[in-house]
């Protein structure tokens, strides 16, 4: 017997998978889960991922040993017509060579470099060179490149996380204020079809029914538009997940399965300087202002200092070469001035950069604490709202109050819970914005 009712529950969840119907129930155990859905179907995202693949490649591309190369050639020649005699005719005969080259600079300022050729009558001739320039190398952009290409990822990321949870509470809000409109329209009927009985009666005048009519076009107006906003939040979460419409999960209960709101006192937010590491703003202030030096010590004027120095093994003999060469930017430095003096403006921006981020997060922090005494305040009104529902059924039901004042009642209890969806939204938003929970790293 036991054994039957433990297969009783499977078979009811096999028959709603094959049914269809489960798959929509349990295709979704938390929000976090639909999130990751729809960063997978987030067009920026993957956007911003591939820009940061590209820069991570040129970055590992950044060794100079990585710009080795080999090089294999094949030569032939011939002549036309008599071959000459003398010693003259040496310098052009006839044979097919082959020749093989290897480049390998250690760095930017030295490099290696091998030649070998095999010519036809199977002599070998080969060389081996190394060339030392002190003052060639210069500093890369492609870690500042990378950096920026990976904050751009991150920023991108948190803000679809961000802006996809806040979609998903605008619906419970713009459900609630469904619910809401919906109460008004029916008060506003029946009130407009309790004026009409009045004027039948004679209680009532022609302008009071016209007053009740104007309302109940207004009501309905409201309700049509309420509903469609709605729908088109709805649409837009579909078209964020890459389903249709009907195969939403409720987001009503995944939401629900958060929690409760949580009390400002016991929320992780973030610190200022963290708050200042993830901000877009300054992290691309700061990028910018390391570009500007590295520009500035590349405009600086330089000799060009070249040694090169080449052993021939076959033929046992070497060469040493050395060069210099003087530019004119060693006595004009008008360009190498303007780049120093760009990389101190640039600094400086990023410093007030930093100042300004700064002054946001305290604004945020203030901001987050009005919206939270704003949340509270709400809850009491609704809570208070609920009494006077209550109140107004029993009457109601001792036939003390009328029916339309049970409608009105429970309209405003439904406006109370809507404000209160919209105060929860626009607190856990700012919450959500100052989390530590959203801040992505390359660990996560």
């Amino acid at each position: 017997m036991n054994q039957h009712k433990r297969f009783v529950p499977l078979l009811v969840l096999l028959c709603l998978a094959f049914s269809g119907l489960g798959q929509h129930l349990f295709a979704y155990d938390s929000l976090d889960e639909v999130v990751s859905l729809a960063l997978s179907n987030n067009l920026d995202v993957a956007a911003a991922a591939i820009k940061l693949k590209n820069s991570a490649a040129s970055l590992a591309s950044e060794p100079a040993w990585r710009s080795s190369s080999v090089s294999l050639s094949a030569n032939t020649g011939g002549s036309f017509g008599a071959v000459p005699t003398g010693p003259a005719s040496s310098a052009g005969a006839n044979g097919t060579s082959y020749g093989a080259s290897l480049s390998v600079p250690l760095a930017d300022w030295f490099s290696l470099g091998a030649t070998g050729t095999i010519k036809s009558d199977g002599t070998i001739a080969s060389t081996i060179s190394a060339t030392l320039s002190p003052l060639s190398g210069q500093p890369s952009k492609a870690a500042i490149d990378n950096l920026s290409s990976l904050q751009s990822y991150r920023s991108t990321l948190r803000a679809a996380v961000l802006q996809f949870r806040s979609t998903v509470r605008s619906l419970v809000v713009s459900k609630a204020e469904v619910a809401y409109k919906k109460a008004a329209l029916d008060a506003a009927q029946a009130k407009y079809d309790q004026s009409q009985v009045l004027m039948s009666r004679g209680e009532a005048s022609q302008t009071d029914v016209l007053d009740a009519m104007a309302n109940l076009t207004q009501a309905r107006l409201d309700y049509e538009t309420a509903s469609a906003n709605y729908e088109s939040i709805h649409q837009s979460l579909a078209m964020s997940l890459g389903i249709p419409t009907g195969d939403l999960p409720d987001f009503e209960q995944l939401l629900k399965a958060e929690g409760d709101v949580p009390a400002l006192e016991s929320a992780a937010l973030l610190e200022k300087s963290t708050y200042l590491a993830i901000s877009d703003t300054y992290v691309k202030a700061k990028l910018d202002a390391e570009s500007s030096k590295i520009d500035a010590q590349t405009a600086q004027p330089k000799p060009d200092i070249t040694i090169k120095g080449d052993f021939s093994p076959s033929s046992n003999t070497w060469s040493a070469q050395a060069m210099v060469k003087l530019p004119l930017d060693l006595v004009f430095r008008e360009k190498a001035a303007l780049a120093q003096e760009t990389a101190v403006l640039k600094q400086k921006q990023a410093d007030r950069t930093g100042e300004t981020v700064a002054l946001e997060y305290e604004q945020k922090v203030r901001e987050l604490n009005r919206l939270y005494e704003s949340w509270k305040k709400t809850a009491t009104s609704y809570n208070s709202a609920q009494l006077v529902y209550d109140q107004m059924e029993i009457l109601a039901s001792l036939g003390q109050k009328s029916r339309l004042d049970l409608s009105s009642a429970q309209a405003e209890l439904l406006r109370s819970a809507w404000q209160l969806a919209s105060a929860e939204k626009s607190y856990r938003d700012a919450l959500e914005a100052l989390s530590q929970r959203y801040v992505f790293t390359d660990e996560k």
